[in-house]
C-alpha cells in the first residue's frame, strides 16, 4: 500500500512537469542549454511557537561555478497557523547577470520583490508531502543600463509539490538519508506580460542527509525549463534548458519558548 502511495506521488510530480512543458509549446522556439550550480542557505528561526523569521541566500552560478547567473536574498516573517500549515510574507532582492548563448540582459540588473506564501505539510505513510503556493510582486530594473530605472512590474504565481521519501532511519526512528523529489510551476500575469505567461518549470531530485542539530543538507539535480520574455527578430521564443547542480543547507533554529 505504501509503495503504491509513493508511486502515486511520483506520478503526480512527473505529470506536473510534463503538463507545464506542454503549456509552453505555443510558438516556434529556439532552444538553448546551460549548466548551472546553485548553492542555497535556507534558515527558519522560530521566535516562539507561532512566529519566526525566514532567512534565505542563494548563489546561482553559470557554466558550472565559473560565472555569475543570479544572487538572491529572501528574508521574511512566517506564522504557524497550525502544526501543518504556515503563512509567510517577505521581501526579496535579486541581481540577474547576463549568461548563456542568448542573454536576457545586457548587464547585471536589480529586481525587488514582495512575496507571500502558504505551505502545507502532510504525511502519506512515511513520506512527507509539501504543497507550497507563492505569489510574487516583481519590480524589475533596466536590463540595458543595470540601474533601478525604467522599472517594469509583473506578477508571478508559483506552485510547488515536494515529496521527501525516507531511505534510512536511526535508532530513534528519525529519518537520516532521504530522497527529495519536487516540481514547481511558474505562471506570470499582468499587463506587462506578453510572451511568457508560462514562465518556467523546475523538476528536481537528489539525496538528503539529516545532520541533526545542524539541519539538513541536500545535493541533487534540477532541470529548469525557462521561456524568456522577449522574442527573437524572427519571432521565435528563446527557451532555456538548464541543467543545474543544486546544493542546499536547511536549518531550523528555535530562539523563543513555547507558550
Amino acid at each position: 500500500m505504501l509503495i503504491q502511495k509513493n508511486k502515486a506521488i511520483l506520478t503526480v510530480l512527473l505529470i506536473l512537469s510534463i503538463f507545464s512543458n506542454k503549456l509552453s509549446a505555443q510558438t516556434a522556439r529556439y532552444n538553448t542549454t546551460n549548466f548551472h550550480a546553485w548553492t542555497v542557505l535556507n534558515s527558519q528561526i522560530s521566535l516562539n511557537d507561532k512566529f519566526g523569521i525566514h532567512a534565505e541566500v542563494q548563489i546561482r552560478r553559470n557554466d558550472g561555478f565559473n560565472k555569475w547567473q543570479q544572487l538572491l536574498l529572501r528574508p521574511g516573517i512566517f506564522y504557524n497557523i497550525n502544526a501543518n500549515l504556515s503563512a509567510t510574507a517577505g521581501y526579496a532582492y535579486v541581481e540577474t547577470y547576463p549568461y548563456g548563448e542568448i542573454p536576457s540582459a545586457k548587464v547585471a540588473f536589480p529586481e525587488h520583490r514582495i512575496w507571500q506564501q502558504f505551505q502545507l505539510t502532510q504525511k502519506t505513510g512515511s513520506v512527507d508531502v509539501v504543497s507550497r503556493l507563492r505569489l510574487e510582486q516583481r519590480f524589475f530594473g533596466d536590463a540595458s543600463l543595470g540601474t533601478f530605472t525604467n522599472t517594469r512590474y509583473e506578477n508571478r504565481f508559483r506552485y510547488m509539490l515536494r515529496a521527501v521519501i525516507p531511505i534510512t532511519k536511526d535508532a530513534n526512528k528519525t529519518t537520516k538519508l532521504y530522497l527529495p523529489v519536487y516540481d514547481e510551476v511558474f505562471i506570470n500575469f499582468g499587463e506587462n506580460v506578453k510572451y511568457n505567461t508560462f514562465d518556467q518549470n523546475r523538476f528536481g531530485a537528489g539525496l538528503g542527509l539529516n545532520t541533526g542539530k545542524t539541519g539538513k543538507i541536500e545535493v541533487g539535480y534540477m532541470y529548469q525549463y525557462v521561456q524568456q520574455r522577449n522574442l527573437l527578430p524572427d519571432l521565435r521564443q528563446v527557451v532555456e534548458n538548464n541543467h543545474t547542480l543544486s546544493i542546499s543547507w536547511f536549518t531550523a533554529i528555535k530562539l523563543g519558548k513555547k507558550h
